[in-house]
């Protein structure tokens, strides 16, 4: 049976029994993630190493995954391999993030619950590139690159000095 990695789980207890939780769901499966695929492909990988530091709860969390993004500038897929690694530690109320260490990575866990996915999209999309692109090497038809229509070229000032004599 498969494990839902959607649903909350209590990360006091995790901590408690430094559990290790590896993940691998499909990356369609993750709603943030999927408004910025250009196809439903993909699978993220990932690792949750629950602990206890400074008596809070925490997680070292890593994730790769390799996503069918859009490139910026031809528009068409890229295959991009993303990988991120950092060091989450829960608060159950906003107010408990101030007295963390500024050095401290503090995620929302209401009531001590947190989605092990919501975890690893965050990580994911912290990790992916601003801007993707296809490499200098891979085949790439920047939309500026193609030689537009001379006719359909517009040029605002171009009867700017006409109108300048007309006046004077």
């Amino acid at each position: 049976m498969r494990r839902d990695w959607s649903r909350p789980v209590d990360v006091e207890r995790l901590a408690d029994l430094a559990e290790h939780l590896a993940v691998s769901v499909p990356a369609v499966e993750m709603p943030r993630l999927r408004d910025v695929l250009s196809r439903p492909e993909g699978t993220v990988s990932g690792d949750l190493r629950f602990a206890r530091r400074k008596g809070r709860p925490m997680v070292q969390v890593s994730v790769q995954a390799k996503l069918p993004l859009r490139c910026q500038r031809c528009l068409q897929p890229v295959w991009v391999e993303v990988a991120g690694e950092s060091e989450v530690w829960f608060v159950s109320e906003e107010s408990e993030a101030d007295g963390l260490e500024p050095s401290v990575e503090p995620t929302l866990a209401p009531q001590w619950k947190m989605a092990p996915q919501a975890v690893l999209e965050e990580e994911l999309l912290l990790a992916m590139p601003l801007i993707p692109r296809h490499g200098e090497s891979e085949q790439c038809q920047p939309t500026s690159a193609i030689a537009p229509d001379e006719a359909a070229v517009q040029r605002p000032f171009a009867d700017l000095g006409k109108l300048l004599q007309r006046d004077s």
